[in-house]
């Protein structure tokens, strides 16, 4: 009896957050990938680390997304934390480089990539896009030579 008593509870409560987590799904990402244009005479290392982040520039949007590039051929491809793909909405995109600290003549790369970090900072960025919704993939060029992110 003071078995049975003791799982009701735990049944329920298991329950209620099984509904909770169904009815607050994050929606559907767009499929999200691209390209990076560097400026000319920046070069990366194989052992770089760089990330696009989509800040979202839109109340209704309440997540971002992230991409890893590939160094080897600068393409990305963008997820939220929970969905594949980003949400729909109008985005600010900032671009950072970090070289690996392991590397001979990382502090001088560091110092020689901070203006472009900074121009390209969540804060600064003049880089933004609208994610339309939908399962087509969005391929984009994200130009930082330019200032730009075009649908290609």
């Amino acid at each position: 009896m003071l078995h049975s008593r003791l799982h009701r509870p735990l049944l329920a409560l298991f329950g209620l957050t099984l509904l909770l987590a169904v009815g607050c799904g994050v929606g559907k990402g767009t499929p999200t990938s691209g390209k990076l244009v560097l400026p000319q005479g920046v070069q990366l290392a194989e052992t770089d680390s760089v990330e696009v982040t989509f800040f979202p520039d839109d109340p209704k949007v309440k997540r971002g997304a992230t991409a890893t590039v590939k160094t080897s051929d600068l393409s990305f491809t963008a997820n939220t934390s929970e969905t594949t793909g980003v949400l729909p909405g109008k985005y600010k995109i900032a671009v950072r480089i970090t070289p690996y600290m392991g590397s001979p003549g990382t502090d001088k790369r560091v110092k020689a990539l901070e203006p472009l970090n900074q121009k390209f900072e969540r804060e600064k960025t003049p880089l933004t896009f609208d994610v339309p919704a939908g399962n087509d993939t969005v391929n984009l060029t994200i130009d930082l030579a330019k200032g730009t992110v075009t649908k290609s």
